[in-house]
């Protein structure tokens, strides 16, 4: 008589194989107290990562200040961890840095590039600060890790749908931030506040990130699958046309990778139907629940379809006086200046594109550093789905949901530049950590196989 495993079992059993350190709390010098206040910054920083209801300076965020608080210590406790970080991603932080110095002395305003270097730099000392904890985590601090995670992100996503069906909530927040005008037609961004246009578009991208946690946390599939449908709509609420087609990319991409690699033709067709139905059923309910307000439907309609046509042509003319600085031969070798677009523009914004505001501020050397660590991203991405594959224990899509986020992420920063937000260090860190494990896993059952 033979004994099935549950899947739900096999995928718990799955996660907490990605989520085994390579070495245990003793083993790398780190006592329990140490453990403990390292997951207390982690738990502090994911629930400040979308608190942004104040303007701080050199337009840094709480979650900024909780971060440099610990880095010190952690660098103290971690002194001699091991480094889990690709060669690339040094490579490409070096190139990025050295484009920015040099056109830092071209920069028309020096102290906009020079406030930019040092906040990349510190992003760069996070990331890998942030490499290193993650690959220490107990498979229990992990999956406790990713739970709060999602939880911080559902919040903030029903925050958001409460926005949109009061407006009186989303005066009232938004009045933190000094935005106490009465809109017609508002966006939610739920505690992405600022004065400028933008902070739904960052709210959107912060809730499209939070796929990640949401599929490594090992909840049941139905409660996976209902949460990824309140993100879903906790994205479409904000009228983000750039992270709306960023998530569909993104899935396809990551579907299409499991059909040609993992070649599971009967899996993917099975979870495809059964997430198109849970949608169809939940997308009708939420329709059908807005076509009874006509104020709903009016607002989503005018923050869906109404502003399209003005959002596109805006990001046309943009890109337009973009380009003709590059053939005016105004950037020289070395570019502007980081953040000196908005100088030189009649109507003082950035360009709202990642690359041609790479090209434009910091030169091709800029560019290339950028294309460097977007090739790192995708490679790392790529060789998790590759290791995981290998492995018995197969969840459905858990293997495959970085791929997702860096296609999705490549696409959003078309429209714009999200280069240093930190939600999205924070996943490459993880990403980095959990190829890190999975290749010292791999390597450890290599050699308990040669032993016996």
């Amino acid at each position: 008589m033979s004994y099935a495993i549950p899947r739900e079992n096999r995928e718990r059993k799955y996660l907490d194989g990605l989520a085994k350190s390579a070495a245990s709390p003793a083993r790398s010098g780190q006592s329990s107290f140490t453990q403990k206040l390292i997951m207390i910054w982690l738990l502090g920083t994911v629930a400040l990562l979308p608190v942004n209801v104040v303007n701080l300076p050199l337009n840094t965020t709480p979650v900024d200040f909780w971060i440099l608080f610990a880095l010190p210590l952690l660098w103290f406790v971690m002194r001699r961890a091991r480094q889990p970080i690709s060669i690339s991603y040094a490579i490409a932080m070096w190139i990025i840095l050295l484009a920015s110095f040099a056109s830092a002395f071209a920069a028309t305003k020096p102290s906009n590039s020079i406030v930019v270097i040092l906040k990349e730099i510190y992003v760069f000392l996070w990331f890998v600060t942030l490499t290193v904890v993650l690959s220490k985590l107990s498979a229990r601090d992990f999956h406790r890790l990713m739970s709060v995670w999602t939880g911080v992100v559902i919040a903030h996503g029903l925050l958001m749908i409460a926005q949109f069906l009061s407006p009186a909530l989303w005066q009232s927040i938004s009045g933190l931030a000094g935005r106490s005008a009465a809109y017609d037609i508002y966006r939610p961004s739920g505690l992405f506040l600022c004065d400028t246009a933008g902070c739904a578009n960052r709210a959107a991208y912060f809730q499209l990130l939070g796929i990640v946690p949401l599929m490594l946390a090992g909840f049941t599939r139905r409660r996976t699958i209902s949460l990824g449908f309140l993100l879903l709509l906790s994205i479409l609420i904000t009228g983000s046309m750039g992270a709306t087609l960023a998530f569909l990319i993104g899935l396809a991409s990551a579907t299409a990778a499991l059909a040609v690699f993992g070649k599971r033709w009967n899996l993917i067709t099975k979870n495809l139907v059964q997430l198109i139905v849970v949608a169809a059923v939940l997308g009708g309910i939420a329709a059908l629940a807005i076509s009874h307000n006509q104020r709903y439907e009016e607002h989503f309609q005018s923050i869906i379809v109404g502003r399209a046509e003005r959002s596109s042509g805006g990001r046309f003319h943009l890109w337009t006086r973009g380009v003709n600085v590059l053939l005016d031969g105004r950037i020289g070798l070395w570019g502007i200046g980081p953040n000196n677009f908005r100088v030189i523009d009649w109507q003082g914004k950035q360009l709202h594109n990642d690359f041609l505001a790479f090209l434009v501020e910091r030169g091709i050397l800029g560019v290339v550093g950028l294309v460097v660590l977007a090739l790192s991203a995708m490679t790392r991405a790529f060789n998790l789905l590759l290791l995981s594959l290998k492995s018995l224990e197969r969840a459905r899509l858990v293997e495959a949901v970085f791929l997702a986020v860096v296609v999705a992420t490549l696409v959003e920063s078309l429209t714009h530049q999200i280069f240093h937000d930190r939600q999205l260090w924070l996943v490459l860190a993880l990403l980095e950590a959990m190829v890190y494990k999975r290749m010292v896993a791999e390597k450890e059952r290599g050699l308990q196989w040669q032993a016996s």
